[in-house]
């Protein structure tokens, strides 16, 4: 019926009578087929391009005029279920209690499948949006919510299946990588409505006929998608960077590779692992004489030399442990037979304040005379890793883990100098959370500390080598696009890289062994909106989803 599907494409179909509702096993089928293309296009497969088409089954979905009734949306959510837990099969290796922090992960996240397609439908069908515009802005908002609610959770967005293109992804300094995640979806509704979809039942069609005249526009607007996303990539590719009126630095990274487990080290393993960065950090002292600082990864610096803040009691002082450290710097830098220019070290490390009862996840910049000269805590600790959510309201929780009381986090930013060059650091998962980045680098400049380059100093040993390195990797490529500052990655096992502000990968550490970067940092001035305006439209998509969400829920009709 072309004057159905027209109405279709223009948003304005009615749903069929209430009670009609669409064969569960074809549901689950269109569900699985979108999950399927979007894992595929993830590492560790990694074909980049099938994201453009993983959301037109569940486009699919939102067009069809018979209602989704409360069994089709469980098809839909399994479906969700079994893509993340597949995505983040790597959580539970490093202690079995992880398993219970795998399935509640996913469990959780596979809730916004089903609410994409429930927000979608609401937009198309109750609101009259054409589902051109539906589609990206529910799946844009969605993704908006889960990157901010509860901490957030922001790694394997849509637009990160793109981090080894990077004329696709220039976009993300307009709006964040949500920008590229609109794109994707409206480039996929536009083939969703163009394409004829196998049918559902012998009476319903996904899109039902459509006119030589609908296709032909739907068609048209996926094209002139995907060529604004090329252009605005080619012509950001070609622009001249101006470089900024201050001395290069040459960066030495040192990429580990130990495996890490929550177990308690022995004497034995501890002095192993030092002796590895010592060889690590003499073969780059030797064979780069230059080097102005060298960078080793997030829990680095052995844990017999704590950083404090107060005295632990009337032997462990301040003073003695500070001792310690420089030791330490001082046969991990091989001084002063290879150190001769006194070079400074920026290290993961752990910081104590006993009278506080504080444990700090550190980065520390140890000066070319072994002393600390600048300190940043971890501001962003992860869930299950570096605290259990509602421990502090239930301490018996505490004895369930094998992290015990967890981390203390910081509530400031920080910048370190290095021959007039500002370094700022992150650890660990902090790169993966675009506004805190965003913060920092935005606080940091009015501050009068703008930082020059961005390092994430992370230890991904938890991992053994999994997809888990390479989805870590695509958020620090987006957050050097997002900001357009080069971004180092300092990381236990891989992937260490050298970043540049278009988000191409300049070097990078292999996987799961030992490696070293020399990285020459110049600071250039590079314009970013993101910087300016931040996430404010893909948060104006998220809470309109929660508002479309509460027109669902209330509504008087029961089906969707």
């Amino acid at each position: 019926n072309p004057q159905t599907t027209s109405s279709a494409v223009n948003a304005t179909p009615s749903l069929l009578p209430e009670g009609q509702y669409v064969p569960r096993l074809r549901v689950f089928a269109f569900s699985f087929a979108s999950s399927l293309m979007l894992w595929l296009s993830f590492p560790p497969v990694g074909a980049w391009w099938l994201a453009w088409l993983a959301p037109v089954p569940l486009i699919w979905l939102v067009l069809i005029p018979t209602q989704l009734g409360r069994m089709n949306f469980r098809e839909v959510w399994l479906a969700g279920l079994l893509y993340w837990l597949g995505t983040f099969y790597f959580i539970p290796l490093p202690h079995p209690a992880m398993w219970a922090g795998w399935f509640a992960v996913s469990l959780y996240m596979s809730i916004y499948t089903p609410l994409f397609v429930l927000v979608s439908r609401t937009l198309v069908h109750r609101l009259h949006f054409p589902v051109i515009l539906a589609a990206p802005i529910a799946w844009t908002g969605i993704e908006w919510i889960r990157c901010n609610f509860a901490t957030g959770m922001a790694m394997v967005c849509l637009s990160h299946s793109q981090f080894k293109q990077p004329i696709l992804i220039q976009i993300a300094d307009l709006s964040g990588a949500y920008t590229l995640t609109f794109a994707i979806v409206m480039f996929a509704a536009g083939v969703a409505v163009a394409v004829r979809a196998p049918s559902m039942s012998a009476r319903v069609t996904v899109p039902p006929d459509a006119t030589r005249s609908a296709r032909l526009i739907a068609l048209t607007t996926a094209g002139l998608t995907l060529a604004i996303v090329v252009s605005y990539g080619q012509w950001r590719l070609r622009e001249p960077v101006l470089t900024a009126l201050k001395p290069s630095i040459q960066v030495a990274i040192v990429q580990s590779s130990i495996d890490v487990i929550f177990e308690p080290q022995t004497r034995a393993e501890e002095l192993e692992q030092f002796e590895q960065y010592c060889d690590l950090t003499g073969r780059a002292l030797t064979q780069w004489p230059e080097l102005d600082v060298i960078v080793w990864p997030e829990s680095g610096f052995p844990r017999s030399a704590y950083d404090l803040l107060s005295d632990i009691d009337a032997e462990g002082t301040i003073e003695m442990y500070e001792g310690a450290i420089a030791q330490v710097w001082a046969m991990a830098m091989g001084y002063p037979a290879l150190n001769a220019g006194h070079v400074p070290l920026l290290v993961g490390a752990t910081t104590l304040d006993p009278q506080k009862d504080e444990m700090f996840n550190a980065a520390l910049l140890i000066n070319s005379s072994g002393a600390v000269a600048g300190r940043y805590f971890k501001n962003h600790r992860v869930m299950f890793g570096e605290y259990v959510p509602l421990a502090d309201w239930f301490p018996f929780l505490h004895q369930w883990t094998p992290i015990g009381r967890g981390l203390t986090p910081g509530n400031s930013f920080e910048s370190f100098e290095v021959k007039n060059v500002r370094i700022a650091p992150s650890i660990c998962f902090e790169s993966t959370v675009p506004q805190l980045m965003l913060r920092m680098v935005n606080t940091l400049k009015e501050q009068g500390k703008e930082p020059d380059v961005l390092i994430n100093l992370t230890n991904d040993g938890w991992f053994f080598g999994t997809s888990c390195l390479d989805l870590h990797l695509a958020c620090n490529v987006f957050r050097a696009v997002e900001l357009r500052k080069p971004h180092l990655v300092c990381a236990n096992t891989g992937f260490s890289a050298e970043i540049d502000t278009c988000g191409r990968l300049l070097q990078v550490g292999p996987r799961r062994e030992v490696g070293l970067i020399k990285a020459e940092i110049t600071p250039v001035t590079r314009a970013s909106l993101y910087r300016t305006i931040g996430d404010w439209i893909p948060a104006i998509f998220g809470w309109g989803c929660g508002v479309v969400w509460l027109v669902a829920r209330f509504s008087r009709t029961r089906g969707v």
